[in-house]
C-alpha cells in the first residue's frame, strides 16, 4: 500500500432478509527508508578520473539521500568536485588521492534511517605533475629582486619521491631549506630575491615502483631600469591662485619608487602626482621628479613659475603703468 491508498472504505453485506454496511478509514503510516545494495563494496578508480557511487533507497515518505566523506564532513549537493543527483548518486569529478577512503550514504525520513558505506580506492600508478604524466615543460617570466613560485603537485601510487635539480646541477629534496631556495612539502619550489644569474632549466622530478615523470620550468629573468615616460615642460607656467598639477609616470621592472624633490630641496614620500592648490611666489622654483628601483634612477624637472602679481593692461596715458 501507498499513499494513495489512503481514504474511507465500505464493506457491504446483503441477503433475502436484508443488508448491512461497515465504513473503515485507512491511513498508511511511514515507512522507514530501505537501501538497496547494502553490502560494502570497493570502487577502483584512476586518478583523474570521474567515480560514481550509487545509493537509491525506498520509503514512505520518500526518504532523502545524503552523503558524509571519509573526513565525516556532509558532502554538498552540488559543488565544483562533486554533485549528487536526483537518485541519489554521487559523482566524485577528477579523483586525487585525497578522495580516497569511505563514503557514507544515508537514507533519511520521518520513520528512520538507512547506511550504506563505499570504498574509493585509487589504482596504483607512475606519478603526475601538475595532471600531466611523463615529460612536460612550462615557461616562467622571473622578475628582478622578487620572488618566482614554481608549482610541482604531485600524485601517485605509492606515493613518489620528489625533488628539484637547479640548472647549476644542485639537487634540492622535499622539503628544502637553504639560502634563497626552499622546497615546500607540496612539492613546490621557491626562489626569493630573483637575480639574472638565475635564469636557466628548473627539473621538478618524481618516481615511484610504476615509473617516473619530470616537469621542466624555464626561467627567464626579466630587469628593466626605471624610465620617466610622462611629458614634463622646462617651464610650467601658472597663475597665482589657481591649481597646478605636475604628474609624473614611469615604468622599470621592479616597479619604481617616484619622489619629488621640492625647490627648497625637501623630498616628498612617493607619489606620481603632486598638487599644489593655491600657488603663491614662494612655490616658483624647480621641481623634480624621481624613479628609482634596485637596477637604477631617472629624473626630469620643470621649473614652476608663478607671476608676482597678475598683469593688467597698458594705458599709454599713463606712462609707467604695469604690464
Amino acid at each position: 500500500m501507498g499513499k494513495r491508498d489512503e481514504g474511507d472504505y465500505t464493506c457491504y453485506a446483503k441477503n433475502k432478509l436484508g443488508k448491512d454496511e461497515r465504513k473503515l478509514s485507512i491511513k498508511v503510516g511511514p515507512n522507514a527508508p530501505k537501501i538497496g545494495y547494502k553490502s560494502q563494496s570497493v570502487l577502483m578508480v584512476k586518478l583523474g578520473e570521474s567515480a560514481k557511487l550509487s545509493c537509491q533507497a525506498t520509503g514512505e515518505p520518500a526518504p532523502r539521500i545524503i552523503w558524509i566523506s571519509p573526513r565525516k564532513d556532509v558532502i554538498s549537493v552540488s559543488s565544483s568536485r562533486f554533485q549528487i543527483s536526483s537518485d541519489g548518486t554521487l559523482v566524485l569529478n577528477k579523483v586525487t588521492l585525497a578522495d580516497e577512503g569511505k563514503y557514507t550514504c544515508v537514507a533519511r525520513n520521518s520513520a528512520g534511517d538507512d547506511v550504506k558505506d563505499m570504498k574509493i580506492e585509487v589504482e596504483s600508478q607512475e606519478p603526475f605533475i601538475n595532471g600531466l604524466k611523463g615529460k612536460s615543460a612550462t615557461k616562467v617570466l622571473g622578475i628582478s629582486y622578487q620572488t618566482a613560485l614554481l608549482h610541482c603537485r604531485v600524485e601517485g601510487k605509492p606515493e613518489p619521491r620528489v625533488w628539484w635539480v637547479t640548472p647549476f646541477g644542485l639537487s634540492l629534496t622535499t622539503p628544502y631549506l637553504g639560502g634563497r631556495f626552499q622546497v615546500h612539502q607540496n612539492g613546490s619550489l621557491e626562489l626569493r630575491g630573483v637575480a639574472t644569474f638565475d635564469k636557466g632549466t628548473y627539473l621538478c622530478k618524481a618516481s615511484n615502483s610504476f615509473g617516473s615523470s619530470t616537469l621542466s620550468y624555464p626561467v627567464a629573468v626579466m630587469v628593466f631600469p626605471p624610465q620617466i615616460t610622462s611629458e614634463m615642460l622646462s617651464i610650467t607656467r601658472v597663475s597665482r591662485g589657481s591649481p597646478v598639477t605636475l604628474k609624473c609616470v614611469a615604468t622599470g621592472i621592479p616597479k619604481p619608487d617616484i619622489s619629488w624633490t621640492l625647490p627648497g630641496r625637501t623630498t616628498l614620500l612617493p607619489q606620481n602626482r603632486l598638487v599644489i592648490h593655491s600657488p603663491v611666489l614662494m612655490n616658483s622654483g624647480i621641481y623634480k621628479c624621481n624613479a628609482k628601483n634596485a637596477l637604477g634612477t631617472d629624473f626630469k624637472s620643470t621649473y614652476l613659475q608663478v607671476p608676482i602679481k597678475t598683469p593688467v593692461a597698458c594705458r599709454v596715458d599713463r606712462p609707467g603703468s604695469e604690464c
